[in-house]
């Protein structure tokens, strides 16, 4: 059983968690060498203990990899000159700036700026979100973080662009427009963001796998509609899976949500059935190797562990919701009862797979903010049908009153608007009356086994098994 055992997660995890790490382990080529030496040896007599071999090499060559960029410009390089894309325009203390995301340095060469850059401008110019900004000026730490002092601003606004079409496309929606720029291109700081922290729904707006899958699924099935065949849909598809991550501007979750994307693709293209950790640990793998500090972006990591507890409990309860409860019409069912079979299918799964997105994702958001939204699950099934059919009208009105502006699309901006005013409300409803609660962090022991609550269920005494753990576990926090 275990030869069977795909070696990808372990190395990718250990990858992962070593990158986290800020200094380099000393010696760690030597452990790297020793580990791989050992999984040879294990290979074919001890095959699991080979693949944890495997595991502590790569952690030892990612504590390498992360420490390289992961500290600012020193105190001999203070001038720093950046290029990047402007997400938010906000106050910060008693100054005005605003926050640049796939930031560039320029100067010094061979520093890499962190995920999110603020950029500190008492003479702030015209700036909107999704402007290309150019920023010169000197590198500060106080109490209130880091951030980029400017002395010069040079701004490229966002209709010159190459997503002009897009912003020209929001330009005229109502009352959301900055809700909209969130959702749809993942750039934006609403007025309602505050409604969806407080409301454990910071996820909808942050573009990734759920806007990705959205999107895909909307586009298959109307490629299946007129008629396209196998290959022709994956072919179609891969192009727009990567049209779509270029329009967000290829943010961290959404290049994942891409390479797992094309992973799949690739599978289905060769007649493969992946392992469920195949895609999600490849996306892995590769981000971090191409930018080893992604792997301390808390975006990342809440991304990547709600992934995990999908495609590990959540398509395991889904599967025994198949066989308890498989809700499938017969072919002489009714329409109207085959529509209610669906309805309950999907509100079934989705129900469990944000169980296990929250339950995969709580010790994370407990140990970087303190906090822990209980009801999540629940309110994210809610938003999430207010959200998708916002994607779903919203990404062919991107296109289309994009390229053709006095076209006939005021019925695809209403239906747009009216979800995007149900989404809201149910942020601010969620957040009014099932808010975080405060809670201590977990400790670094307990934050290491709570993995293993995800493993493979194999029966229902298994799962009854894996709710008591839970429960002990969530005591002992």
């Amino acid at each position: 059983m275990f030869a069977r055992m795909p070696w990808l997660p372990f190395a990718a995890l250990g990858l992962v968690l070593g990158a986290c790490a800020v200094t380099p382990l000393p010696a760690w080529w030597l452990w790297a060498m020793l580990a791989m030496a050992g999984a040879s040896t294990l290979v074919t007599r001890y095959p699991l203990a080979a693949r944890w071999a495997c595991f502590a090499a790569a952690a030892a060559i990612g504590t390498a990899m992360g420490a390289v960029g992961a500290q600012p410009p020193s105190a001999m390089t203070r001038l720093c000159a950046v290029q990047g894309i402007v997400s938010s325009v906000r106050w910060q203390g008693h100054r005005q700036g605003f926050s640049m995301v796939d930031a560039q340095a320029l100067l010094p060469a061979d520093w890499r700026p962190p995920g999110r850059l603020f950029v500190r401008a008492p003479a702030l110019p015209d700036v909107h979100v999704g402007d290309a900004a150019t920023v010169r000026g000197v590198w500060e730490r106080d109490y209130r973080g880091e951030a980029l002092r400017a002395v010069e601003v040079e701004i490229i606004p966002r209709e010159q662009g190459s997503r002009a079409f897009a912003w020209r496309a929001l330009e005229r929606l109502a009352d959301h427009r900055e809700l909209a720029g969130a959702l749809l291109l993942g750039r934006g700081d609403p007025p309602e963001r505050n409604d969806f922290r407080s409301a454990g729904l910071a996820h909808v707006l942050a573009v990734s796998g759920m806007h990705l899958a959205i999107a895909a699924g909307v586009a298959w099935w109307l490629l299946r509609a007129i008629g396209v065949g196998w290959g022709g849909r994956l072919a179609v598809l891969a192009v727009l899976v990567v049209g779509y991550t270029w329009l967000t501007a290829a943010s961290p979750a959404t290049v994942r949500a891409c390479v797992m994307a094309l992973a799949v693709i690739g599978y289905n293209g060769l007649a493969r059935e992946p392992h469920r950790l195949g895609a999600v640990s490849l996306a892995a793998l590769v981000l971090v190797a191409w930018q080893p500090a992604m792997a301390r972006d808390i975006g990342f990591q809440l991304s990547l562990a709600a992934v995990l507890g999908i495609v590990t409990l959540g398509k395991d309860l889904m599967d025994l919701r198949e066989w308890f409860l498989p809700m499938r019409a017969w072919p002489l069912d009714r329409p109207l009862w085959r529509v209610g079979l669906w309805l309950g299918r999907a509100t079934a799964d989705s129900l469990v797979i944000g169980l296990a997105a929250s339950l995969a994702t709580a010790p994370l958001v407990a140990w970087h903010f303190g906090m822990v939204a209980s009801w999540s699950w629940l309110t994210s099934l809610a938003a999430s049908v207010p959200a998708t059919l916002a994607l779903w009208a919203g990404l062919p009105l991107l296109i289309c009153a994009g390229t053709w502006p006095d076209g006939p699309w005021a019925g695809l901006y209403r239906l747009v608007e009216w979800n995007l005013d149900a989404l809201a409300a149910c942020a601010s409803w969620s957040a009014q009356h099932l808010p975080q609660q405060p809670t201590p962090p977990p400790s670094p022991l307990l934050l290491c086994a709570w993995p293993l609550l995800f493993l493979r269920i194999h029966d229902s005494w298994d799962l009854v098994l894996r709710v008591v753990a839970v429960v002990l576990v969530l005591l002992v926090w």
